[in-house]
């Protein structure tokens, strides 16, 4: 009748150790949440300063082409580089003689309502997609005279314009100040509808 050990005896035994294996996977279970949770917050951190950061989000080829091309004419009047700049009589000669590519940077509605005649449009407002759209032009024109305008007076879409196209490697970009105001009421040939 002795020779059974008790169960009494033998149950403490399992739960204290099963309590003290349930206690060090749940110890060992917070160290790796917190060594992931540094290891993420250090990622993000070291890559948001880096001078290059990757996105977060993936984003095709094309998609990134498009944020950079949009961020080109993102910029602050105030912050505008010098661009060189060309009166209404040597624009006119320009646009007479075919001389130089003619850009407009206004918007498309008011590129349709009245333009030079010659331009195309390369919207800063639509600029990614305007530069994708003409491509085909723009890109042979990267050696050329390129002369972009805007509405004139204290538009300066045409100087955002210019620079975006000076960073993209075009090497003679000017602008038009006076723009589509000088041009218009100078009763110069305009030119409706969109660009052929």
């Amino acid at each position: 009748m002795s020779s059974a050990p008790p169960i009494a005896r033998q149950e403490p035994a399992r739960v204290s150790c099963a309590s003290t294996l349930g206690q060090a996977i749940v110890r060992d279970l917070g160290a790796v949440i917190v060594v992931v949770i540094l290891s993420l917050a250090a990622g993000v951190l070291i890559n948001r300063l880096s001078s290059q950061p990757l996105p977060i989000v993936y984003q095709t080829p094309e998609q990134r082409l498009d944020a950079e091309l949009t961020s080109l004419v993102k910029v602050p009047p105030f912050q505008i580089a010098p661009a060189a700049t060309l009166g209404l009589a040597q624009f006119r000669a320009a646009v007479e003689n075919r001389s130089a590519l003619i850009l407009d940077a206004r918007p498309s509605a008011f590129f349709k309502a009245g333009h030079v005649p010659g331009a195309l449009n390369l919207a800063r407002d639509n600029f990614a997609q305007d530069y994708h759209h003409l491509s085909g032009v723009l890109k042979p024109a990267e050696d050329k005279p390129v002369i972009v305008y805007c509405s004139g007076g204290t538009c300066h879409d045409s100087r955002l314009v210019a620079n975006a196209l000076l960073s993209l490697g075009f090497s003679d970009v000017r602008v038009f100040t006076g723009g589509w105001e000088e041009w218009s009421a100078a009763g110069l040939p305009v030119s409706k509808g969109e660009a052929p």
